[in-house]
């Protein structure tokens, strides 16, 4: 983990990654997944993804971000709790990056993101 870390009133725990991607990663129970399906991230240069991950969990409490509530760290990413049990999380290419910022080699900028919801959590 590097510079920042949430945890959300339905048991998600999300941190955000700047090597080699600028993204956010959230682990936990993810609604819809298949049940081994742990983890769900999405970067500035790819869409979101819903993966296992079978790094050990940490065991320390993290500042919740209550229902209502989001963080935008001006990197390309915002994270908004819409419920209890409701997340959303969006990368795209940051607003104050110039125009001509070239896409990497081999990547795209984009917007990307997930939804974690009860009635099922998505990718796009």
């Amino acid at each position: 983990m590097s510079g920042w870390v949430f945890s959300t009133p339905g048991g998600l725990t999300c941190w955000d990654s700047m090597i080699a991607e600028i993204g956010v990663s959230c682990s936990g129970s993810i609604p819809g997944a298949q049940p081994d399906m742990n983890t769900v991230s999405v970067s500035l240069t790819g869409r979101g993804q819903i993966r296992r991950d079978d790094t050990p969990s940490e065991v320390n409490e993290h500042p919740l971000l209550p229902a209502g509530s989001k963080i935008a760290p001006d990197n390309g990413v915002v994270c908004a709790v819409l419920a209890d049990d409701a997340l959303v999380c969006r990368a795209k290419k940051p607003d104050s990056w110039s125009k001509e910022t070239p896409d990497p080699p081999d990547r795209h900028y984009g917007e990307h993101g997930f939804v974690v919801q009860p009635s099922g959590s998505w990718t796009y």
